[in-house]
């Protein structure tokens, strides 16, 4: 099994493509510093290398007075400096910039059914006229997310909260065999098995009925895991296919654009969301990080649409032609469950839509803010809300892995709940092995839940959706869930967080450069 798997990785595009990138990455100082050394004149020799320390002067001082992220500034301001010329270079080639490759760009321009999907006309008014108008916390919320993202606060006449991804896969099985209309699925990861097969066998059936049924998957989350043309198999077997934002062996900021969203929209009414893939791991069929535990939410209404409007939106940079977009508007009742789905998108420099939600939920709460996140890798604001939320008395818990999926990113998590903890904040290590639930609760009232995990890579890099509830009766599920959790968790001790200096020293060279993990 082991050679069969070693086979597949050596003959894969993936290993291909690492290998290119790679070459490309030692191309640069090695053609450097050739034609450095290659240069018999000393005034020649010493005019290039002033010219270099002033590139990367000049470059430095372009990183302190930019817009991004403090984190970011440190973290690229290192290798700018302390390796010239190649920090520069690789500065000047992976930098964050409004400019992506053309197919993310077509994304971020105004696609022909914005108007008509993102906002609508009544749908906000009526949601000012319920439970948003009485508070003033939730009407901020759905203000900034329809002034950033043009997706309005609406509301669901019907939710369903999954505690486990078993829960989820068997709900997701009887939503998908009720379509009538449409099918959309957009997932991270793809990977045959129990899950993904169950899924697929629906979908070609109702393909055959004239069901109009469409996948979105990831290229780098579904690599190795499904084949290289697996978007054309599946257009063989009836089922619409985008493998979105192909990995390619150029240095660019764009491989890291991922689409880690988890959406599957039935007939524009029904929508599931959450940190669920449809993967053998997140239902528990097997077992790489011992007992996986995920979280996921239905909804029925009128938010469904908004859901659409972020697929649609991706989905247009395939699709050739145009379509009618009318047919996609949700026709449904109104609800009684206040809430708003929102997308968060790399292309929108200094806005992150669902980091700056946490941000307020955090400073708006009074008695508890509960958190699960598979990966703690925090920017300062972040971390100083948490402390300042602490130090007024808040009770806040953060809970996250035992067993690691990734190792590196798990020392980097660590490092920072080490300080939380020295803070007063309570950090639970789910002891049964790997959770990558996503959520955030508070005070009985405010929930979030989706597919954003807390790390620089899911708030300023990836496509991510959640949705954002305010109502209680939501509330009270994940808030029982996450209490039930902490049972089955190990609460770490400042006693625990004490540890060798090599480790220590590990986890803080890892931390230096978090925000490009």
């Amino acid at each position: 099994m082991r050679l069969k798997k070693l086979g597949k990785l050596l003959t894969s595009k993936f290993l291909l493509v690492c290998f290119l990138l790679l070459v490309e990455i030692a191309i640069i100082p090695a053609a450097f510093y050739w034609f450095l050394f290659s240069i018999h004149s000393t005034w020649i020799f010493i005019s290039l290398c002033a010219a270099v320390i002033l590139l990367d002067i000049v470059i430095g001082i372009f990183i302190i007075n930019s817009e991004m992220n403090a984190e970011y500034k440190i973290a690229w301001l290192v290798p700018v400096l302390l390796i010239p010329p190649v920090g520069a270079l690789l500065y000047l080639t992976l930098r964050r910039r409004p400019r992506p490759r053309r197919q993310l760009k077509e994304i971020a321009k105004k696609f022909s059914a914005m108007d008509i999907l993102y906002t609508r006309k009544g749908a906000r008014t009526d949601a000012s006229a319920g439970s948003f108008a009485s508070d003033d916390f939730a009407r901020s919320c759905a203000e900034y997310v329809e002034k950033t993202t043009r997706l309005p606060a609406t509301d669901c006449y019907e939710f369903e909260y999954f505690p486990s991804g078993e829960t989820y896969f068997d709900r997701l099985r009887e939503e998908l065999e009720k379509a009538k209309k449409y099918i959309f699925l957009e997932y991270f990861i793809l990977r045959p098995g129990k899950f993904w097969d169950t899924v697929l066998e629906i979908l070609r059936r109702k393909a055959a009925e004239g069901v109009d049924v469409r996948v979105i998957y990831d290229d780098i989350g579904s690599m190795l895991k499904v084949p290289d043309n697996y978007a054309a198999e599946l257009e063989r077997q009836g089922v619409k296919c985008m493998c979105f934002n192909p990995f390619r062996p150029v240095l660019d900021i764009a491989q890291n654009n991922r689409t880690h969203r988890k959406i599957a929209l039935i007939d524009g009414v029904t929508a599931f969301t959450g940190g669920i893939n449809l993967s053998d791991e997140y239902i528990n069929e097997s077992s790489p990080f011992g007992q996986w535990k995920d979280t996921g939410v239905m909804i029925r209404g009128r938010a469904a649409q908004n859901f659409a409007a972020m697929f649609l939106q991706l989905w247009s940079t395939r699709a050739a032609e145009e379509e009618d977009y009318t047919k996609y508007l949700t026709d449904c009742p109104k609800g009684d469950v206040a809430c708003v789905a929102f997308s968060d998108s790399p292309l929108e420099e200094c806005v992150n839509v669902c980091e700056d939600l946490y941000l307020k939920l955090i400073y708006n709460a009074k008695k508890y803010v509960w958190i699960n996140t598979p990966y703690l890798i925090l920017d300062g604001e972040m971390k100083r809300a948490l402390i300042t939320a602490a130090r007024s008395g808040v009770d806040v818990r953060i809970t996250v892995p035992n067993i690691p999926d990734k190792k590196y990113v798990f020392a980097v998590t660590k490092a920072f709940y080490s300080q939380l903890v020295k803070e007063g904040i309570r950090i639970y290590r789910y002891t049964p092995g790997f959770i990558h639930a996503k959520s955030i609760v508070s005070d009985d009232k405010y929930c979030i839940i989706g597919s954003t995990n807390m790390d620089f890579r899911s708030f300023y890099l990836h496509f991510e959706c959640d949705m954002m509830f305010f109502d209680e009766r939501v509330s009270a599920k994940l808030r029982d869930d996450y209490a039930q959790t902490c049972e089955e968790c190990t609460e770490v001790t400042e006693k625990d967080i004490k540890d060798s200096l090599p480790r220590l020293a590990y986890r803080a060279f890892l931390r230096g450069f978090a925000p490009l993990m």
